[in-house]
């Protein structure tokens, strides 16, 4: 089954929402009149007003009964579900917002190694071993690295019992799905190296909480150097 079509308030709502988050409508800048966005956009004043509902929802406007509707300021009133927008307003894979999730991924790896490494049971563990023998084998493709990859890091998610970490995870998992091909060079051989992944499950195994957690930032900061242009 296809998706369905979007209709004229998402279409609004969805244009809206990408120059705001480009910067092509600034923070406290005032929207035109319903009168004006109806007539640019060709739909009704309803269909407007539906979209104005729909990127308040998303914290990207202030809307005031009898006054003007101005564009908030996102980073401060939007939240976690504007992250994919935001990836996919910058496009490229040394834009801001892809430093930003990667950060956000090297604190959660190395936090939730470390947790692993106190509570992890012996069938997580093997868990975690046989997705880095896998990361290791011969031959194995970036696009399949990125796979495992990610497996290993919500398999340690999971490890910690934090609900709210693997929410957070999902967010992460949404950014690098949504298109991954944009983080394929993250991947590349000269990149990439599950040896990281191996000395985790070593320290997670001998309940080495610092050695887990450091192999893991170390295993984000080689593709954080890549985003920042230092590789």
């Amino acid at each position: 089954m296809g998706t369905a079509p979007k209709t004229p308030s998402n279409r609004i709502a969805d244009a809206l929402r990408t120059s705001i988050v480009k910067g092509q409508l600034a923070p406290g800048e005032e929207f035109p009149s319903q009168r004006v966005l109806a007539d640019r956009f060709q739909v009704t004043r309803s269909s407007v007003r539906e979209a104005m509902r729909q990127l308040a929802a998303w914290g990207l406007v202030k809307v005031r009964p009898g006054g003007a509707t101005k564009v908030a300021n996102f980073v401060v009133e939007a939240g976690l579900e504007l992250v994919p927008v935001l990836l996919d307003a910058g496009g490229e894979v040394t834009g801001t917002i892809m430093r930003d999730v990667h950060e956000i991924r090297g604190l959660l790896l190395g936090w939730a190694a470390e947790r692993a490494a106190a509570t992890a049971d012996a069938a997580s563990i093997a868990r975690l071993n046989e997705l880095a023998q896998q990361m290791s084998a011969p031959k194995v493709k970036p696009a399949q690295l990125q796979v495992l990859d990610y497996d290993f890091f919500e398999q340690l998610l999971l490890i910690t019992g934090n609900q709210l970490l693997v929410l957070l995870g999902n967010v992460v998992r949404d950014v690098y799905f949504r298109d991954a091909s944009r983080f394929l060079a993250l991947y590349q051989p000269d990149i990439f190296e599950p040896k990281y992944h191996r000395k985790a499950v070593a320290a997670i195994r001998a309940r080495d909480v610092d050695g887990a957690g450091a192999a893991m930032r170390a295993h984000a900061a080689t593709g954080l150097r890549l985003l920042k242009g230092e590789a």
